[in-house]
C-alpha cells in the first residue's frame, strides 16, 4: 500500500505512526467498533496500489467489505467518520496520471459491459465497429498512461533527516499537553 504499511497477513501496522497525525484517521481508529479494521477497509477501497484496485468502484467496496467484514452489505459505510477518511486518504494519495488511468479503467469497463450486453445484428454492426475502434482508441492512450506511470517509477516515501518535521513537531507537543 501507499499510504499505509500492511504486513504480510494483510493487517495495518499499527506502528505506522503516521496514520495518527490525520484526524480523519484517528478519529476513524479510535471509534467504538471500527478501529483498524476499519482503516483496513478504507485503504484497500481507496488506495491507488490496492489489490482491489481493477475492480470498479461499486464492486470494489462489496468485495472489500466482503473479505474484511465478511459481508457484501457493510453498514459502516454510511458511517460519517468513514467518509471522512475516505475523502482524506483519496485527497492525501491523488496522483493525477493515476486518477486518470482509473477513469480509463471504468470506461473500458462501460465499454465491457455495453460491448456484453448488445446482439450483433446487420442494423447495429456499423455501430458495433465504430464502438470497436473507440475502444482501440482508449486502449491505445490507456497504454501511453501506463507507460508514463511505469517511467514515473515506484512511488517512494519521502526521506528526511533525522530531526523532526514540524508537522511531528507539533504533534509531539499536542500529545505531551
Amino acid at each position: 500500500m501507499y499510504l499505509l504499511k500492511l504486513d504480510k497477513r494483510g493487517d495495518v501496522i499499527q506502528e505506522d505512526d503516521g496514520m495518527f497525525a490525520i484526524p480523519e484517521f484517528r478519529e476513524l481508529i479510535e471509534q467504538k467498533g471500527y478501529g483498524m479494521k476499519a482503516m483496513l477497509w478504507v485503504a484497500l477501497v481507496c488506495d491507488y496500489d490496492s489489490p482491489y484496485r481493477h475492480f470498479v468502484e461499486r464492486e470494489r467496496i462489496k468485495s472489500v467489505s466482503k473479505t474484511v467484514f465478511d459481508t457484501y452489505n457493510w453498514s459502516g459505510i454510511k458511517n460519517k467518520k468513514i467518509a471522512d477518511a475516505i475523502s482524506k486518504y483519496k485527497e492525501l494519495q491523488f496522483d493525477p496520471l493515476d486518477a486518470q488511468l482509473i477513469a480509463f479503467n471504468e470506461k473500458i469497463d462501460e465499454y465491457t459491459q455495453l460491448m456484453r450486453n448488445v446482439k450483433i445484428n446487420e442494423e447495429n454492426a456499423e455501430s458495433m465497429q465504430k464502438i470497436m475502434i473507440g475502444i482501440d482508441k482508449v486502449l491505445n492512450t490507456r497504454q501511453k498512461l501506463l507507460d508514463a506511470i511505469e517511467r514515473r517509477g515506484d512511488r517512494k516515501k519521502i526521506q528526511g533527516e533525522a530531526k523532526m518535521s514540524y508537522l511531528e513537531n507539533i504533534m509531539n507537543i499536542k500529545n505531551k499537553i
